[in-house]
């Protein structure tokens, strides 16, 4: 079978997911990007294993609506099988009208949408744009249980063709440098200028609006601890802003700005005593997979996507009101000052064993099973 994966941007996860995809038995894989990456995505990435990438050339639409990419006719007509990584951009749009057109299947992969949008009521319009995706995807692979509900309750969509995609991380290579844990908690502590027994709260991610990270820098405040240090993983557009904010509020606020290299990043979770993902709109939240592969408890908002499959609360974490500054700081005291961090470990590790490629790959090779059958 030759299949055409649709995408947008090469990401160190996304190439570990087509390394195993490329395993499958008699499939002949090409990738195609979409998008170029803007500088706080632009990762080292994994080398592509046993498929072929081509980066799609585009054209430029409306400022509104971006860009629409060339070459969509010959990827359908030279395929057959399509996986969509999306239905919002025009590229995935009209690739699933020209596959209902030249009568191809395709799969629409998708990592996950944020649980607020369960009850929030969208315009017929857009309804409408998306239902023109996923009406028409002969199977669909969701991300946990918020995909499995958003299309079966909101769209009507078969919950037996609905499939858990199983995204996730590199979690075995967390787990191997999990055993030097404590030399590199010492090492980049050192390099970060944290003391050995200063307690670190992390967040990972970009610095933006919708990641809320302003309401931790508050709830830390609250508490009024005076070892308590705040890390940020990555950089953006707030970077400066939300410096100032820290040391107004004297929050001991380090950030290390983007960091390419995923060893990087894996290694400084072990400098932490526990992840926060404060989100007001998350589709997933891959930064907790990574959390659960180091051990950590986490701190979630219920409006990301992983919150209901990797956050059991009050066992591996808390999930919080993301607007809430009250029950964010108190739950950031219980992770760091009062929870049993063995036993919480212990279930952050249990819980994330099930989320691998190879399972991801299981849910495809299912799905081909089905198609092959029709």
């Amino acid at each position: 079978m030759n299949i055409a994966f649709v995408t947008n941007l090469r990401a160190p996860y996304r190439t570990l997911q087509l390394n195993e995809f490329s395993k499958i038995k008699d499939v002949t894989l090409t990738v195609y990007y979409t998008d170029k990456p803007n500088k706080n995505r632009d990762w080292n990435t994994n080398k592509a294993i046993g498929y072929r990438e081509v980066d799609l050339e585009s054209y430029k639409l409306f400022e509104k609506f971006g860009y629409l990419n060339k070459g969509l006719v010959e990827i359908v007509k030279s395929h057959d099988l399509l996986i969509l990584g999306g239905y919002e951009k025009p590229t995935y749009i009209v690739l699933s009208i020209l596959c209902k057109i030249l009568k191809k299947p395709f799969i629409l992969l998708f990592d996950g949408i944020s649980t607020y949008r369960l009850d929030k009521r969208e315009s017929f319009l857009k309804r409408l744009i998306k239902s023109i995706v996923i009406k028409n995807a002969s199977f669909i692979m969701g991300n946990g249980n918020v995909s499995k509900r958003y299309f079966s309750e909101l769209f009507s969509y078969p919950i037996e063709r609905i499939y858990n995609q199983y995204l996730t991380v590199d979690t075995k290579r967390i787990e191997v440098l999990y055993k030097d844990r404590a030399k590199y908690r010492k090492i980049y502590r050192e390099k970060l200028g944290i003391k050995q027994n200063d307690k670190v709260l992390i967040y990972s991610g970009r610095l933006i609006d919708i990641k809320n990270v302003r309401i931790v820098i508050n709830a830390i405040a609250k508490l009024k601890k005076e070892n308590l240090v705040f890390l940020v993983i990555g950089g953006g557009i707030l970077e400066d802003e939300l410096r100032r904010y820290a040391e107004e509020l004297n929050v001991n606020m380090i950030i290390t700005g983007f960091l390419p290299d995923q060893d990087e990043v894996f290694k400084h979770y072990f400098v932490g005593d526990a992840v926060i993902l404060p989100s007001i709109v998350e589709p997933w939240g891959l930064v907790i997979n990574e959390a659960l592969a180091a051990g950590l408890p986490v701190i979630v908002s219920k409006h990301c996507g992983c919150a209901n499959d990797l956050v059991v609360h009050g066992e591996n974490g808390y999930l919080v009101n993301p607007f809430d500054v009250d029950e964010i700081s108190k739950y950031i005291e219980n992770v760091i000052y009062i929870d049993d961090k063995e036993k919480s470990s212990k279930k952050s590790k249990e819980i994330i064993s099930e989320w691998t490629f190879e399972n991801s790959r299981k849910s495809l090779e299912k799905i081909l099973i089905n198609i092959k059958n029709k």
